[in-house]
């Protein structure tokens, strides 16, 4: 037991004092290749439908932006508790740190239980909302409607997942996820192919997979291994933890919420031009996961640093490891714009064989992507705030990209330069929102440089 105790008091004990670059990429490494293993299921889907045909391409986009919508909840729970957890666990309030993991899990089960009702009576009328009167509105139904009673699995797998980074343990979460997307590669031309489920088969492997990868982090969760543990007597969450969940993870769901909210509206529009524009947008989604969820694994590799060190007062610490998590994910989507902007054709090649689809997309994919490089400052400037429980700036650095600035430039481009509007306005919107993000660090780091000096007379 006191052999167990130390190791998980070491674990805590890094986060204050190990080097940070190789600290940020120890706990960002699981966390990407988690994040890298979830995005694997919509990628592998996408790439096995794509052999369906457009139409089965176009019917994964449209059910995209209520994938999101699951997700923003999940993370809503999961990033909110994380936070929370890892600032108790920094100022040694242990007791407090399974009252926050045992109500996040009973929240979870409340809101993955409403969203499952409302998606088993409203998907139908909400897709032909979406896609109006496109052909890919069955394959769409067909495929989100059996994905529909896994949303609870779902929900827990990115609340777990995001406990286990809370207190030190990344490498769970890795695991869990990489079991998953595996289990997901090796199921999916099964169901589809072999049992000619068609694109139903996609989703059903992608359940039994989530099923997997839920086991093994539940079992992690019930052993002595972890600092925290689920208490029947403390699920009911008190003031203060709804107040601090909601403020640290609303960003998180707003940011997603945002996008699904986005992306509605711009399947919405490109619906109008056919099959071919909402499958380029699909693969464009789902091409560029491949990078977005590694900057997102490493801003969750960072948030419990930043957090443990914050509510140690250590605020030079948080400073550094913004900086150094910022170029980490900087050269993560750097990479990505450069494999966009020389290989278009190859990149679209990898989920569709249509020649419409690859002549028209190639020059779609470049424009969408034109400023991706800064994407990563934007997603770390965010992150920082949510890990230190300011829920105002977080959540207004989450919408900034896709409300305050996408959502008028995509009405206003398609106004005017109809589908290329479209495209135009998502560089444009990067700029807008790394400029917003950049002028309100600027004003929070000349705060901590004034209170680095006090906080060091009082040590």
């Amino acid at each position: 037991m006191e052999h167990q105790n130390a190791a998980k008091d070491a674990r805590l004990h890094r986060m204050g004092t190990e080097k940070m670059l190789p600290l940020i990429i120890s706990f960002s490494l699981p966390s990407i290749v988690s994040m890298t293993a979830q995005a694997l299921y919509n990628i592998t889907d996408t790439i096995f439908v794509g052999r369906l045909g457009t139409e089965a391409i176009a019917g994964l986009t449209l059910i995209m932006p209520l994938q999101m919508l699951v997700l923003g909840f999940g993370l809503l729970i999961g990033i909110g508790a994380s936070s929370f957890i890892s600032r108790s666990l920094g100022s040694k309030n242990y007791q407090q740190a399974n009252h926050i993991f045992s109500s996040s899990i009973f929240l979870g089960l409340v809101i993955s239980i409403f969203i499952t009702l409302v998606g088993v009576f409203q998907l139908k009328p909400l897709l032909e909302f979406i896609g109006r009167e496109s052909r890919a509105i069955p394959q769409a139904y067909e495929y989100g409607f059996t994905l529909i009673f896994a949303i609870p699995i779902m929900m827990f797998n990115m609340i777990l997942s995001q406990c286990a980074r809370a207190e030190g343990n990344p490498r769970i979460a890795m695991n869990s996820q990489l079991t998953g997307a595996g289990l997901n590669i090796i199921l999916d031309p099964i169901f589809i192919f072999y049992f000619k489920m068609g694109i139903r088969g996609a989703a059903i492997a992608t359940v039994i997979a989530s099923m997997f990868a839920l086991l093994i982090i539940v079992r992690y969760f019930t052993s002595a291994r972890c600092h925290l543990k689920f208490r029947l007597s403390l699920i009911l969450p008190s003031k203060e933890i709804l107040v601090e969940i909601s403020k640290s993870g609303f960003p998180s769901f707003a940011r997603h919420f945002a996008a699904s909210g986005v992306a509605i509206l711009t399947n919405s529009l490109l619906a109008a031009y056919g099959a071919f524009a909402l499958a380029i947008m699909g693969i464009n989604n789902r091409f560029i996961m491949i990078f977005f969820m590694p900057m997102i694994g490493t801003s969750m590799g960072f948030m419990p640093i930043a957090g443990y060190n914050y509510g140690a007062k250590n605020l030079a610490r948080v400073k550094e490891a913004f900086w150094k998590a910022t170029l980490f994910v900087t050269a993560i989507c750097t990479a990505g714009w450069l494999l966009v902007q020389l290989f278009p054709e190859l990149c679209l090649k990898i989920f569709i064989d249509d020649p419409e689809v690859i002549a028209q997309g190639k020059s779609s994919l470049r424009m969408i992507n034109a400023l991706l490089p800064l994407v990563g400052f934007q997603i770390i400037g965010g992150s920082i705030y949510q890990a230190i429980g300011n829920g105002l700036a977080g959540f207004i650095l989450s919408i900034a990209r896709q409300v305050l600035a996408f959502l008028p430039l995509v009405i206003l481009f398609h106004h005017f330069w109809g589908i290329e509007g479209i495209f135009l306005s998502f560089p444009i919107a990067d700029l807008v929102a790394f400029t917003i993000t950049a002028v309100w660090l600027r004003y929070t780091f000349r705060w901590f440089d004034d209170e680095i000096p006090a906080i060091a007379k009082l040590n």
